[in-house]
């Protein structure tokens, strides 16, 4: 950031609901940033107004732009090394590296974003007591069980495979530990709270972050979750998600895959 200033061709992020989650948020500007490090080019978060932005916030104010104050132009990945006009704010957003992006680049997450004090004050309410040397176990069924109304759904045959023998064999291997247990699904959380005593749940209102039907609340309890997740010992991940991965780097914390 000391060079910030110094760097005239600039690259905005624009991140909008349908362009993913709060892993996915996360993940696409780090690897941006990595890549306007590399090549010296400023960048800048274009503020959209959605409810994410009010709980995950940048560390450096003068990151953010609103569409107001630029002109913008929409580049593709491939253009980034290339720039050439110093006047435009060159507009990249997540849907453009899917097919480039990996989790390899991702690092110092904690150096560039932090939580809103409304998401460390819920804490509270979503899990008490304030436990400590926790493990985080997450495992996400997929958008096809999510339990909100199907016509927000935008990948409704989504279905994240698991084992779930390994997932209670894990549970029951590891009887005397603070074990937190995080589902994109109620029914199946109350399940297993249900059949093991010691497992923890939050009282968060679950919902997805990107879709247009999930209330400011269920957002607030997602972001909380996911930052209850940044404060583990350890992250279990049970099946294929983002959001465990992507919070475990946050503050590099040991990330296990079952």
């Amino acid at each position: 950031m000391k060079n910030y200033e110094r760097y005239h061709k600039k690259i905005v992020y624009k991140f909008i609901l349908g362009y993913g989650g709060i892993g996915d948020c996360i993940k696409y500007f780090i690897h941006v940033l990595n890549l306007c490090i590399k090549y010296k080019l400023r960048l800048s978060y274009l503020i959209s107004n959605i409810p994410l932005e009010k709980y995950l916030r940048l560390k450096y104010a003068k990151m953010y732009v609103t569409a107001e104050q630029i002109k913008t132009k929409e580049i593709a990945a491939r253009d980034i090394p290339t720039l050439y006009d110093d006047n435009i704010y060159h507009l990249v957003h997540p849907l453009i590296f899917f097919n480039e992006f990996s989790y390899e680049t991702i690092h110092s997450i904690q150096d560039v974003f932090d939580f809103s004090e409304e998401v460390k004050l819920n804490r509270s309410q979503l899990l008490l007591p304030h436990y400590t040397n926790y493990l985080s176990l997450h495992l996400r069924l997929g958008d096809k069980f999510l339990e909100t109304d199907v016509a927000y759904i935008q990948s409704k045959d989504d279905v994240r495979r698991y084992n779930e023998t390994d997932v209670l064999h894990f549970i029951e291997e590891n009887a005397d530990k603070i074990i937190l247990f995080f589902c994109d699904n109620q029914q199946y959380k109350l399940k297993i709270k249900n059949k093991y005593k010691h497992i923890i749940i939050t009282e968060g209102e679950i919902g997805h972050t990107g879709l247009y039907n999930t209330t400011h609340k269920q957002v607030l309890d997602t972001v909380t979750e996911f930052y209850i997740m940044t404060e583990s010992e350890k992250i279990i991940n049970a099946a294929n998600s983002g959001f465990p991965i992507v919070a475990a780097k946050f503050k590099n914390i040991p990330l296990i895959s079952l």
